[in-house]
């Protein structure tokens, strides 16, 4: 009995870890990534910004994180419920709308961390989250399964890459075929 339960909670695990990574891939670095990079450009953030950093107190700082904070959470929470309910489309469509709330929050973090620190509270929440990230990048499992997910990136890019060097050929040889004739 005591080896099922401990079957059922690493493939819990493994699925969430899974689960985590495929986010921090796919839409992190494909989506949040760019979206923070396109928004640096623009002179109402960065001057936003630099109001959070430089002239903000801490409690609005507090507040303007918060609200887009608590609203992308809500509309992720929402998001899993279409996805649960088997509303794919309309469930990617709404966590696309948590997407910017989420970059100007972590955009308001980033440059506002040290008054959001003033905080105690605000500052234990942080610790301990940032402290069971590093958990998790650290544990062997999370390693394992990142490797693997590498490796199967890897194979697949690679793969394409031979694909479309395939269909180059097949197309030039067609080519070659049709107007000889």
């Amino acid at each position: 009995m005591r080896r099922l339960f401990h079957r059922l909670r690493n493939s819990f695990f493994v699925l969430l870890i899974f689960l985590y990574l495929i986010f921090e891939e796919l839409i992190w670095k494909t989506a949040v990534a760019p979206l923070i990079r396109y928004l640096s450009v623009f002179h109402p953030y960065r001057y936003f910004l630099e109001y959070i950093r430089d002239r903000a107190r801490p409690l609005s700082v507090l507040i303007l994180f918060i609200v887009p904070f608590a609203l992308g959470e809500i509309i992720g929470t929402l998001s899993a419920l279409l996805v649960a309910q088997l509303h794919i489309v309309s469930a990617g469509l709404l966590y696309m709308l948590k997407i910017p709330l989420i970059v100007v929050a972590l955009g308001i973090l980033q440059n506002g961390k040290e008054k959001l620190l003033s905080y105690p509270w605000f500052a234990f929440c942080y610790g301990w989250v940032i402290l069971q990230l590093d958990k998790l990048h650290g544990s062997i499992l999370y390693q394992e399964i990142h490797s693997a997910l590498i490796r199967i990136q890897s194979r697949f890019f690679n793969r394409s890459g031979h694909l479309k060097r395939r269909i180059g050929r097949i197309y030039r040889r067609l080519r070659h075929l049709l107007l000889d004739r």
